[in-house]
């Protein structure tokens, strides 16, 4: 058994629209044991590899449209663009602007030690001059 080009067609589209195994299976009434001959007669490789590479091409249909509405002056379409390409999300800028102000906080703290032990060496010179 083999599928037709029409239902080719709706493989396709169900997987560049993130559908799995079992949406395939229940539109198109087969088995899931029957996909792995089904997808190597239609695309020539397992359905898993065939999968894959439709999710991918309906990644890049939504990043496309994504883009074309940001450019075009969505600002909820440059936002989310913008957090996914760019991690300029909310919690991602969190995370930055934490690890920045940490790493400052611990330069401080070593600058503090450091001139702590400058100001100590300086006192006990001091002291063993002053005897």
């Amino acid at each position: 058994m083999a599928w037709t080009e029409e239902e080719v067609q709706q493989v396709v589209g169900l997987l560049t629209t993130f559908n799995g195994a079992d949406e395939v299976c229940a539109v198109l009434g087969c088995a899931k044991d029957g996909l792995d001959a089904l997808s190597h007669a239609a695309f020539g490789m397992p359905f898993a590899d065939a999968e894959e590479v439709f999710h991918a091409q309906g990644r890049a249909m939504v990043r496309k449209a994504l883009f074309d509405q940001a450019m075009d002056g969505s600002a909820k379409a440059l936002e989310m663009l913008a957090r996914e390409q760019l991690g300029m999300g909310p919690v991602e800028t969190r995370k930055r602007v934490t690890a920045k102000a940490e790493g400052e906080k611990e330069a401080a703290d070593a600058g503090n030690d450091v001139l702590s032990l400058v100001r100590s060496k300086r006192e006990d010179r001091r002291a063993k001059a002053a005897n």
